[in-house]
């Protein structure tokens, strides 16, 4: 199989997630139009449920199956490589059936303790089946992302993307516009919420079934002869990793879950003591019924700020998943430098990327939700504080995911679950308190402020296990001020051409100013770091084996 070298496979996972995230918009934005604010209550009810759920196995289960694979890679031991993989293989198939019955018995609790309505559970039932294809797509991916093979991920990333789409968009028109007789109690919302998530579920299918056809078609790799660990010793080693691991995960969800169980409630709470503060305090306008309020700015908050809060660190993940195999040979080989060399790589190039985009996302909030969502004007009001204050956020949360590789690559899967806990209590403390005050932004600075805590710990943490310096605080800086410098581009460029443009042409042309503005920043300020960064990766053939 054809390998990559670290920045091979992250640019790589990088354009499928691109791929992806642009087929994701073209789904959300006229899922959003089909459904309205309600129905992406409902929507956002199972895809709560989904997303944590696929985090932790898709995250766990294939970490678990990649840091062996590249142990065993990396020793030429390809016959227990192929052991380890045919060994998760069984374990995820009862893993994953285990979960979809549980899940199953448990849908209609979860839809009635979450949304506070019995109209989400068609769309918390329908998503069930897809915790099975994800643990099996764990299990595939992993193997691959170990050998340092990162196409087949990408395209089964792709296929996904692609399945959801179709699939998605198709059965929400189905849904809604026909009367079935099984669904006929349920409204047209509800319906329609459960033909989407339809959608969603098929498409983890069909990156599975492209991973099985990816296994018929590959050539046989050559075995060495060495005799591999049985059964229970594999079980064992993937029990070690998986566990911590997909906890660790859960940190990629950790404030949807929380907001799950804790802002439909304070919202209702709200509503019952004092109605009129709560449209005030939560800018929504006064057409929607007071039993659709609650659902309705959920729905905006976690269809439009969420979704707009998720893309980046959906991208700069890649990073983090292509350095895990390469930092664990390396620290497997006893090379601490070139360990603290990816390390500090993988951290500078997912800087670039995420420090623009959150105070970029803080300085133009309305110009963003306005061009992703145009139209739904009532949903934009009501989302615009969130996505200003969870900007610091994503920050934090996109470089979260490479120290947390990282740390899992040196053997330290027990970190990340460690720091998170902290992050836990103030997210928890955060939403009882800050949510009746301010609302969305009160759940969005809880967040800012749970993942800048656990990056601070996790950061400090990477450092102690590496005994290497990282040097990153100087181009860190310069990443920060090219970010503030490229946020008052935006503002400035955005509110002067809305003056002669139409928002369509306006908002682009403004991004546009401001990556200009960035680029010409770093180049001044970190020529020679950018540089070095990109030269190491030529002279090395770093995770080629």
């Amino acid at each position: 199989m054809k390998k990559q070298t670290f920045l091979q496979g992250s640019l790589l996972l990088t354009a499928s997630a691109v791929f992806a995230k642009l087929c994701g918009a073209m789904f959300k934005l006229p899922l959003t139009a089909l459904l309205g604010g309600t129905g992406m209550g409902y929507f956002s009810c199972a895809y709560g449920l989904f997303l944590p759920v696929y985090a932790v196995l898709v995250t766990g289960l294939s970490t678990a199956v990649a840091r062996p694979t590249a142990d065993f890679a990396g020793k030429k031991q390809f016959a227990s490589a192929l052991k380890l993989r045919n060994t998760a293989r069984m374990l995820c198939l009862i893993l994953g059936l285990a979960g979809m019955l549980i899940s199953l018995c448990c849908a209609r609790f979860f839809a009635l303790h979450t949304s506070g309505s019995p109209e989400a559970y068609p769309a918390v039932l329908v998503m069930t089946p897809a915790i099975l294809f994800c643990c099996l797509t764990a299990v595939e991916r992993g193997y691959y992302e170990g050998m340092c093979c990162m196409m087949p991920t990408a395209v089964s990333q792709a296929a996904e993307a692609v399945a959801k789409l179709a699939f998605g968009l198709w059965f929400c028109k189905l849904f809604m516009n026909s009367d079935f007789i099984i669904l006929k109690d349920y409204s047209r919302e509800s319906r329609g919420a459960m033909g989407a998530v339809l959608g969603v579920m098929l498409s983890s299918a069909a990156g599975w079934l492209y991973l099985v056809m990816k296994n018929l078609t590959q050539k046989k790799q050559k075995l060495s002869g060495e005799i591999p660990p049985d059964s229970r010793n594999m079980i064992k080693l993937l029990f070690q990793i998986m566990i911590p691991a997909a906890l660790g995960a859960l940190v990629t969800n950790l404030t949807s879950l929380m907001d799950l169980f804790t802002v439909m409630r304070a919202f209702s709470r709200m509503l019952l003591s004092d109605a009129e503060g709560f449209y005030q305090k939560a800018d929504l306008a006064g057409t929607v019924p007071p039993e659709e309020a609650a659902a309705f700015v959920y729905g905006s908050f976690m269809g439009l700020s969420v979704t707009v809060f998720n893309l980046v660190p959906s991208l700069t993940n890649m990073f983090a998943k292509s350095v895990l195999p390469c930092t664990a040979q390396a620290w497997a080989a006893g090379n601490k430098r070139q360990a603290a060399g990816y390390a500090r790589q993988v951290l500078l190039l997912t800087g670039i990327a995420a420090v623009p985009a959150g105070c970029g996302i803080f300085a133009v909030p309305e110009g963003i939700l306005e061009f992703l969502f145009s139209g739904r004007n009532a949903e934009i009001q009501a989302a615009v504080d969130g996505l200003r204050t969870l900007a610091p956020g994503l920050i934090f949360l996109c470089l979260s995911f490479p120290v947390f590789s990282l740390l899992q690559a040196v053997g330290r899967e027990d970190l990340p679950v460690k720091v998170m806990l902290p992050g836990i209590g103030i997210k928890l403390i955060g939403n009882l308190l800050l949510i009746p005050k301010f609302c969305t932004a009160g759940a969005a600075i809880s967040t800012s402020l749970c993942y800048g805590v656990i990056l601070i710990l996790a950061l400090h943490c990477l450092k102690k296990e590496l005994g290497e310096p990282l040097h990153l605080f100087g181009p860190l800086i310069s990443q920060f001020w090219g970010g503030v410098l490229c946020a008052a581009a935006a503002r400035v460029c955005y509110d002067r051409l809305l003056f002669c443009l139409p928002q369509r042409m306006a908002f682009p042309a403004a991004v546009l100013a401001a990556v200009l503005i960035y680029i010409l920043v770093l180049f001044l300020t970190s020529q020679d770091e950018m540089k070095t960064l990109f030269l190491r990766e030529r002279q090395a053939g770093f995770c080629k084996i």
